[in-house]
């Protein structure tokens, strides 16, 4: 039997191909849309998921609130907080450890340095780490050679097998016990033990692990000056624990809060909390500089838009295959009747329907497959670089088989059922009419609903990623290239630096920085402002001399720039800063000193000036307090404007052409490394970029499932009315009347679809926007613009089948009255 339904199903494929080729295709598009959301799901989620013990690992994190109520997310302890790892109980083991981004080098047999670089593949997270033995208690590797004591040691590294054969070459392994590694110039150690690669997918795939008690003893002891908690500090160290068995996450969590009562810290409101260590991925906060972790990070919102999607898009082309099957099912009636009266029970109708269903299904589950790899190389830079594609893959091909059995379901079951309820006495007399209209209109009603959702938050998207492209943000960002030194602070070698790229043609101005006013990079520091009482701000700071304000060309509202010169104990604030001392003007601030603690202990500076508010982060945080001034140990890196005429690619690149030679002259061991300020920024809307791609692919995915649902009861309504029009074109009617009168249903159902897609489209875009601190606004000619598109597309799609049915010949039809 089963051979038989799959006869005639062929043959009712290859006979009505455009109807075939049309499912086939809005299904295979369904599934491919699907396939790929499930492989970038299924990676997103499989990190450090292969770790023993993996339920009882947790990340120390935190909340802060400060005076102003201002919520922000922190990835490892304050240092004034250190003390609950040891006073409080319920770990088997607990580690803190610190991001160690300097330069590697590793003398040669011959005793020539060989430089490597220090960053994790595909990743800006340094590849070496500062930890104690701790460290591989809680994260499990197999050891090769030495053991996890030699942490325990100053100068020593533990190195997993891939960086070994890398520094030293494929030589035994015990021979590279006690050779000797150079990081940031000076800390030499010696190799103490060894470790196999971890070949799942972590976030935590150091490679070099440097005794903690090395920076102890070490120029490092400015920053880290102990080995317990008391150094840790957010955006630079991570602290781990491991849970004892029995011990709950929420029990912690409660001691957490009861040390931290006992403190009675006056720093704002600070809770600290266990994180598990998989949701580390998906940190809380998503935005980069509020957590300050260093790898990649999906917005899981997004991861949960992405499933959604994948639902409504099969579901779409579910709804298609619907339209399509129900509007060509009055030319199925007679074939129904006759196999009726031949002794045909409806469940064998059904059948056979749904077998046809099921093959359409497959060769269309066939044509997604042959489809994925290509959308994941156009879509690359948007897909993480680790989801691939294999179509034989035991998962893949399960998910593949529960898509298909899904699909025919939802596609196939009520076609089936209507096609088998036919009555032969009336399908054998032509008078078949079909399903009912109301069900068909309100499907093409819903894709169009759907449609106009993704068309409208498309729109808002792309509104605000213009907004905040073209929104003052109180600093010249023009022609501005930015440079940066990973190491030591070198600010000789930079001053030398610039010093050599001002001379170069077409090079206007150079400065020394720490970083640029916007960006992922932020420094932060504590002020006191003394009056009556000491009043204590958490603000930005901005490295810089008095060169910094002339060259972003920010406004001064109150006072003067700094002073030149490097012993000047001046600096200039921002708006906000001088509101948050409790100044109304910011004229009031002038002359005003703030101290601030510094690598060289606690001293005290004059305000000089007010600047106009900058923004230093994304536009989803509010302008916060800032603080220009000169700290010459934090200068990191400069910043080159270039000259008005410099403006063809072509000026462009041979001017970085010589800023690199410069480079290469003052840092022969280190990549010249570069962005445009523009560029920089740009990258803090990357989230808003990847959600209106997104937003963008989906809504052309629906509309075009949704015409062809549109095609499929253009092509029923005609069909149906086929002897009307034939009546009318006698009587005299003209091809563009009766094209109108075709038409005139499917505006009304848009025009429907955008009544009830508005209000539910300006619910979610609000919601959305509601995440950014500086927005735009959801404008009523957004609704207007998605409308009068969803429309043309519409009325596109059925003119086809109105202007084929208006030119018809009406003998055609009528000859069988």
């Amino acid at each position: 039997m089963l051979k038989t339904y799959l006869k005639i199903a062929w043959r009712n494929i290859t006979r009505h191909l455009l109807y075939s080729a049309v499912n086939i295709l809005g299904l295979a598009l369904g599934i491919c849309a699907c396939v790929v959301i499930f492989l970038i799901v299924r990676y997103e989620f499989s990190f450090d998921r292969f770790l023993p013990n993996r339920d009882r690992i947790y990340r120390i994190v935190g909340e802060n609130v400060n005076e102003r109520g201002e919520k922000s997310f922190i990835n490892s302890v304050y240092n004034d907080l250190a003390g609950f790892e040891t006073q409080v109980p319920g770990f088997a083991a607990k580690v803190g450890y610190y991001w160690f981004g300097q330069s590697i080098a590793v003398p040669d047999d011959k005793g020539k340095l060989q430089n490597f670089d220090n960053r994790v593949p595909d990743s800006y997270q340094p590849a070496a780490i500062l930890t104690k033995s701790s460290y591989f208690d809680i994260f499990h590797y197999d050891w090769l050679a030495g053991d996890a004591s030699a942490l325990d040691r100053p100068f020593q590294v533990v190195l997993t097998e891939s960086r070994a054969r890398q520094y030293f070459g494929d030589i035994p392994l015990e021979s590279i016990i006690g050779r000797q590694i150079i990081y940031a110039d000076s800390l030499k150690v010696n190799v103490g033990g060894i470790v196999r690669d971890w070949t799942n997918r972590s976030d935590f795939a150091y490679t070099d692990f440097v005794s903690l008690s090395s920076a102890t003893h070490s120029f490092l002891k400015k920053r880290i000056p102990t080995e317990d908690w008391s150094s840790l500090q957010p955006h630079g160290s991570q602290a781990f624990v491991l849970l004892d068995k029995g011990v709950t996450p929420e029990q912690v969590n409660a001691r957490f809060a009861s040390y931290i009562a006992n403190l009675h810290y006056k720093h704002g409101s600070v809770k600290m909390y266990l994180q598990p260590l998989t949701a580390a991925h998906f940190s809380e906060a998503f935005h980069v500089e509020d957590d300050g972790d260093n790898w990649r990070k999906p917005y899981m919102p997004t991861l949960y838009i992405l499933m959604g999607v994948a639902g409504f898009i099969l579901l779409l082309a579910s709804i298609n295959f619907v339209n399509l099957s129900t509007a060509q099912s009055i030319q199925r009636a007679k074939e129904i009747g006759v196999r009726k009266v031949l002794g045909s029970g409806k469940g064998k109708i059904m059948g056979q329907f749904l077998t046809e269903t099921l093959l359409l299904t497959l060769i269309a589950a066939v044509l997604s497959s042959s489809l994925v790899n290509p959308v994941l190389w156009l879509f690359k830079d948007y897909v993480p670089q680790g989801v691939l594609y294999h179509p034989f893959g035991l998962t893949n091909l399960a998910f593949l088989a529960s898509v298909v059995a899904l699909t025919t379901v939802l596609s196939g079951f009520y076609p089936a059922r209507v096609l088998a309820s036919y009555l032969p006495v009336i399908t054998l007399k032509g008078n078949a009419q079909g399903p009912r209209a109301n069900l068909r209109k309100a499907l093409i009603v819903f894709q169009f609903v759907i449609s106009l959702v993704f068309i409208i938050g498309s729109i808002v998207i792309a509104k605000q990623i213009r907004y905040m492209r073209n929104a003052d943000k109180g600093f010249n960002t023009d022609a501005v290239i930015t440079l940066t030194h990973w190491g030591p602070p070198p600010q000789a070698k930079l001053q030398v630096l610039a010093d050599r790229i001002r001379n170069i043609p077409g090079v206007d101005k150079v400065i020394l920085q720490s970083h640029a006013p916007m960006g992922f990079a932020q420094m932060t520091s504590s002020f006191f402002y003394v009056d009556k009482d000491t009043v204590q701000t958490e603000a930005g700071v901005e490295i810089g001399n008095d060169e910094y304000i002339p060259f972003y060309q920010m406004r001064l509202v109150a006072g003067r720039n700094m002073l030149h010169g490097d012993s000047v104990m001046e600096v200039v604030i921002n708006e906000t800063m001088a509101r948050s001392m409790g100044f109304r003007h910011a004229r009031e601030a002038i002359g005003r000193q703030l101290s601030a603690p510094g690598p060289n202990g606690t001293k005290t500076y004059t305000i000089a000036g007010v600047v106009a508010d900058f923004s230093m982060e994304s536009f989803h945080n509010a302008i916060k307090p800032a603080v220009i001034m000169k700290w010459p140990d934090f200068i990191e890196g400069a910043a080159v404007k270039l000259s008005p005429g410099i403006k063809t690619p072509a000026q462009v690149k041979g001017v970085l052409t010589r800023m690199e030679a410069e480079w290469k002259k003052i840092y022969p061991d280190q990549d010249f490394q570069y962005s445009f300020l523009n560029e920089s920024i740009t990258w803090l809307f990357a989230q808003e970029e990847n959600t209106v791609w997104l937003a963008t692919v989906a809504m052309c995915i629906t509309i075009f499932i949704s015409c062809m649902g549109l095609f499929g009861l253009a092509m029923f309504s005609a069909e149906r009315r086929i002897k009307e029009i034939g009546i009318r074109k006698v009587l005299g009617a003209r091809v563009g009347q009766i094209v109108l009168l075709l038409n005139r249903d499917f505006v009304i159902l848009v025009g429907l679809a955008l009544v009830i897609a508005s209000p539910i489209a300006w619910y979610f875009s609000r919601q959305w926007l509601q995440d950014f601190a500086y927005r735009t606004s959801v404008s009523w000619w957004v609704f207007v613009l998605a409308g009068a598109g969803a429309l043309v597309v519409a009325l596109l799609t059925v003119s086809y089948q109105a202007l084929r049915a208006a030119r018809a010949n009406p003998v055609n039809s009528l000859r069988t009255e």
